[in-house]
């Protein structure tokens, strides 16, 4: 295919991925947006060489609505987790002071974010609990059976809640291990770049940030409940069909 009618495909592609977009037709937009990432990769293009006069936007860039950040494990897992799947699908995860969470990038982009983050965010939570079940019939295997009173619901508690906060934090740690197992080409980084900076001026004229410096967190683990977690993260399998039910399943690839 000749360069210029490769330009000239791109140009309608983006015109329909805008179009889909502007109508909620996320689907679409996304399937879009991905066959004009293909193309710039196979024929060494960027976004710059494409001739946008008649209307249509290079990169357009717009914030999600705010993501729950609420759980009773803490809410740093949340963000670390929104935080790797937004780096890896062209877009960027921010947090306010108030806990709240949201993902900027362009719409196609960040609807794929939200909802794989809210499949993996209840994988995650399920594996959690299944893990700590057989963690618990460990410890009566090893201790025998408690004696069950409020004192010991209460420390046990204690140490579930612990447990499944360890697992959680550690999934992050090994889904971008995961990631970057299937590092991008040179020219999909040339594409991360012109979306990051394209987000970054997006943040800069409609936020003003406080470049204050964050608390150092002490992680204080359970056990192998974190090396758990990492490992869970880094073999969930990423090309799950994220419209699927979250009833089908957990899909991890062979390592």
């Amino acid at each position: 295919m000749e360069k210029e009618n490769v330009i000239t495909k791109i140009q309608k592609l983006l015109k329909l991925q805008y179009g889909a977009e502007k109508i909620g037709n996320t689907g679409e937009a996304y399937q879009a947006a991905k066959m004009v990432r293909k193309l710039l990769m196979e024929y060494n293009l960027s976004m710059s060489d494409i001739d946008t006069s008649d209307g249509v936007q290079k990169i357009s860039i717009s914030k999600s609505e705010d993501i729950s950040s609420g759980s009773s494990f803490g809410n740093h897992w949340k963000f670390q987790l929104l935080g790797v799947i937004a780096v890896n699908n062209l877009c960027q995860a921010y947090k306010r002071m108030d806990g709240k969470i949201f993902v900027v990038g362009t719409e196609s982009n960040v609807a794929v974010v939200k909802e794989f983050f809210e499949y993996l965010s209840v994988v995650f939570r399920r594996l959690a609990e299944e893990h700590w079940v057989e963690e618990l019939k460990d410890i009566e295997k090893e201790y025998g059976p408690r004696l069950k009173t409020a004192e010991t619901n209460k420390a046990l508690e204690a140490i579930r809640r612990k447990y499944i906060r360890s697992y959680m934090e550690g999934v992050p740690i090994g889904l971008q291990k995961n990631y970057d197992s299937l590092k991008p080409t040179s020219q999909e980084t040339a594409l991360v770049v012109c979306h990051n900076e394209a987000i970054k001026e997006f943040v800069e004229s409609n936020f003003n940030w406080n470049d204050t410096k964050r608390r150092k967190r002490t992680r204080r683990v359970y056990g192998d409940a974190f090396d758990l977690g990492e490992a869970d993260g880094k073999s969930v399998s990423l090309n799950k069909q994220i419209r699927q039910t979250h009833t089908e399943g957990y899909l991890f690839r062979n390592t």
